[in-house]
């Protein structure tokens, strides 16, 4: 019975997640029907390292973080949930055999395909402000973004889940890279 469950969630699961993950290009175009950005989903960089005026903030529990980076605005998941990626993809108790082999295969590929970001250039952000307990992002055409709404931690949508002191933080960073041309 367990080999079928695993036969059948291999046979749903891993053409969808190879088809999301496109191992070719390490980068994905993002967009909403209506483009106004050049928002990139992209393979996350473990090694970066923030440079002057660069900043990252995690939200209250730590599954979800916002930077400033360069020239982007970044956001993935968090160090919380990474880790509980990573002990729920974790292969190494998967055992042998064919159904082993199906399980790690799939895990392996839904553990590469979570660990993305999404990046937005600052040039096509005209705003960032700190409105009704959450943070709100604003297009170039002034337009309200929708970045970190649909997602929730605890009921809540992870836009209201920063605190106060790490979302003015964050803005500072934000208009003073606006400022200067980014």
């Amino acid at each position: 019975m367990r080999l079928a469950r695993v036969w059948i969630g291999a046979i749903v699961a891993v053409p969808l997640v190879i088809a999301a993950c496109d191992r070719g290009s390490t980068r994905v175009r993002v967009s909403s029907g209506r483009d106004r950005s050049d928002a990139t989903f992209a393979e996350r960089d473990t090694n970066r390292v923030l440079g002057p005026g660069d900043i990252r903030v995690m939200n209250s529990d730590s599954s979800v973080e916002i930077a400033v980076i360069g020239d982007s605005i970044v956001t993935g998941f968090g160090p919380r949930l990474i880790a509980e990626i990573q002990k729920s993809t974790d292969t190494n108790s998967a055992g042998n055999g064919f159904g082993a082999g199906i399980e790690k295969m799939v895990k392996n590929a839904v553990a590469s395909a979570l660990n993305r970001e999404i990046k937005y250039a600052i040039t096509d952000v005209k705003d960032v402000r700190y409105e009704d307990g959450k943070l709100q992002f604003y297009w170039k055409d002034g337009s309200r973004m929708k970045i970190l709404e649909s997602t929730h931690s605890n009921d809540k949508p992870i836009s209201e889940t920063f605190s106060v002191a790490d979302a003015q933080r964050f803005i500072a960073a934000f208009h003073a890279r606006k400022a200067k041309g980014a």
